[in-house]
């Protein structure tokens, strides 16, 4: 698998992570880009995994939807954690180093 083959992998799932997490809160895609001062074009263009998303906006959007970043990135997880819900910010030490790991080799794009 080549390198853009993989990026449109992880755009994809980390789009239907931001998906699932709008849906949980219950708000539109339009209450997500005015939250973030975004056009909703290019909220629309991250869930559908059409566009890379930055670092530092993938670090606003696990803000805003309160969960782990690392998990974004975790394939094994259909959804980001809530930190709300996690017991033990120590499971995810070695998330942050793999995220570290992965900012490293791709840059401050995914």
């Amino acid at each position: 698998m080549n390198d853009s083959t993989s990026l449109s992998k992880l755009n994809f799932a980390v789009g239907k992570k931001l998906q699932y997490l709008r849906v949980l809160k219950g708000i539109s895609q339009q209450n997500v880009a005015d939250d973030l001062n975004i056009s909703t074009s290019t909220y629309s263009k991250w869930e559908n995994g059409k566009v890379d998303i930055t670092v530092g906006r993938l670090e606003q959007l696990a803000t805003y939807f309160e969960v782990y970043l690392p998990d974004f990135l975790e394939p094994d997880l259909q959804c980001p954690r809530l930190k709300s819900a996690v017991k033990s910010p120590m499971d995810y030490e070695h998330m942050e180093s793999r995220f570290e790991f992965l900012k490293e080799i791709m840059g401050t794009k995914f």
